[in-house]
């Protein structure tokens, strides 16, 4: 059972529950509140824009379920999964390998410029 806050076990360190609302991250029903916001704003674009009719709300339905059950799976492994992607996508797809072994090396730029 855990001790909790006035047990001195620990060389006077006092130990604290921490309530779960502190470090459990925020979600709209499991899935991340931008990705809910833009499921339910891409839903509302195909019914209102394209026009109400049994089509369109069937897409949308399936549009809404099979993609807010993505995002609960991927906010289940990870709630922060979709900032990580974008930020992903700011590097480079290929990086030029290092000088070869019999390449001369390239002198580095000096970080403070000489004064001539």
């Amino acid at each position: 059972m855990p001790k909790y806050s006035g047990s001195n076990d620990h060389d006077g360190v006092e130990q604290h529950v921490i309530h779960a609302s502190l470090f459990r991250p925020i979600l709209f029903a499991g899935a991340e509140p931008k990705v809910v916001i833009l499921e339910v704003a891409t839903a509302f674009a195909l019914v209102f824009g394209v026009g109400i009719h049994w089509v369109t709300l069937a897409l949308a339905t399936f549009y809404l379920t099979a993609v807010h059950g993505v995002m609960v799976w991927v906010a289940k492994h990870d709630p922060d999964m979709t900032a990580l992607y974008v930020r992903s996508l700011t590097g480079r797809d290929f990086y030029p390998p290092h000088a070869g072994i019999h390449r001369p090396s390239v002198s580095p730029k000096p970080s403070i410029p000489s004064v001539k």
